[in-house]
């Protein structure tokens, strides 16, 4: 089996000199691309990761507050009384009937 390489054997000096150029180029625009790549993709990843601690961030901030919000909210809204929740469940009723886009119509229990 011969080298795949063995045409280079009959190439005049000119020609020898022409596909070593061709080769210099492609070797050197690959290696760019990858040190491109690479960089790239560092910068890429470097600022997800900021982004996702700026999320985890806000994140726990959200929660916090609406921990908050729910003890506050308990503590100043005295609980329904029976009456009362009897009427808002027919409030809620009645939105749905006449609004099922922004109310949805639960499903009946038969």
């Amino acid at each position: 089996m011969s080298s795949p390489f063995v045409f280079i054997r009959n190439l005049t000096r000119e020609q020898k000199r022409l596909w070593g150029i061709g080769a210099s180029i492609f070797v050197v625009g690959a290696a760019f691309k990858f040190a491109y790549f690479q960089f790239s993709r560092g910068l890429m990843v470097d600022d997800m990761d900021a982004r996702h601690l700026r999320a985890k961030a806000h994140l726990e901030e959200s929660r916090s507050f609406a921990r908050w919000a729910e003890k506050d909210r308990n503590e100043r809204a005295p609980e329904l009384t029976d009456k009362q929740r009897k009427q808002l469940q027919a409030y809620l009723e009645l939105m749905a009937m006449h609004n099922p886009d922004v109310h949805p119509v639960p499903p009946k229990a038969s």
